[in-house]
Formats: C-alpha cells, structure tokens, sequence
C-alpha cells in the first residue's frame, strides 16, 4: 500500500529548510541560575541531603520538583510544541516565541509542582520554625524558591 505525497509550492522549501534550521539552533533552559542561596536550596531539597552537626543529624529528604516534572509533563510539552509546529513551518509563529511559550509553560509546570508537593512532609519543629507546612514554600508563599524558577532561551 503506497501513500501519495502531494508537494503544493516547491518555492517554499529554502523557507521550510531555514525554519528547520532555526529549530535545531535554539534551546530552552528552566530552573534556577547562577550560584546564589536559592540554587543551594534547590539542590539541597531536589537531591536531599543530610547535615551532620555535633549534637545531631540533621536529614532533609529529597523532593524533586524539576526532574519529577520533567518526568511527568515531557509528553505533555512534546504536544505542546507538535500543536504549534504547523504553524512554525508556515512561518505564522516565530520559532524562538515557540521556544519562549515553551519556557514559560514549563515554568509554570514546576512552580505548580511547588505549590502542590506535600510529600515527604516538613518536621512539625520546621513548620514552627517557616512558618509554613509546604515543604517548597515558606510563610507567605509567593516568593523564594517559587519565585526564582525561569527559563532563557538560548542559541545553540
């Protein structure tokens, strides 16, 4: 069984050929940049880690909330930018604003596994001392770690 392949504009193929070229030429990268406290407190919690004192152990267990997504949503953003693409290949969306929709998607797929990660849960001694129950969010919640996950787009 043979399947016919129409070509429609052959003049648009050195187009077709540039935006196949800008596709490979760009990258997203999410999650916490520099060397600041934040990407030490990401580590520690996506990780784990245990800190040894002279009167105690002190374990803080891991609790992925970069990999885990990257896990759970490839698929999810593998669609994502397959719905975009027709419109990418007829020149309708630039190919770095798709690679920007996607940062900014994957973005808020990690901040929302912030949010919602309660597992493992804080020591009630950690909860008394942040305030807060949430193991990714201190009192007040909008800022720290949730605030510093981003995305850059960036030329291979």
């Amino acid at each position: 069984m043979s399947k016919n392949i129409q070509i429609r504009n052959i003049t648009r193929i050195p187009q077709l050929k540039k935006v196949i070229k800008d596709l490979n030429s760009y990258a997203v990268e999410v999650g916490i940049f520099g060397d600041g406290e934040y990407v030490m407190i990401a580590r520690v919690h996506e990780f784990g880690m245990t800190i040894r004192t002279k009167k105690a152990n002190i374990n803080i267990p891991e609790r992925s909330f970069m990999r885990s997504v990257f896990e759970e949503k490839q698929d999810a953003w593998t669609k994502f930018v397959k719905k975009r693409l027709p419109l990418v290949l007829d020149s309708k969306l630039d190919v770095r604003i798709l690679c920007e929709d996607l940062g900014a998607k994957m973005v808020g797929d990690i901040q929302e596994k912030i949010v919602d990660l309660d597992t493992p849960p804080n020591a009630q001694s950690t909860i008394d001392q942040k305030g807060s129950s949430n193991p990714l969010i201190n009192k007040g919640g909008a800022g720290g770690l949730l605030s510093k996950i981003t995305y850059r787009v960036v030329k291979k």
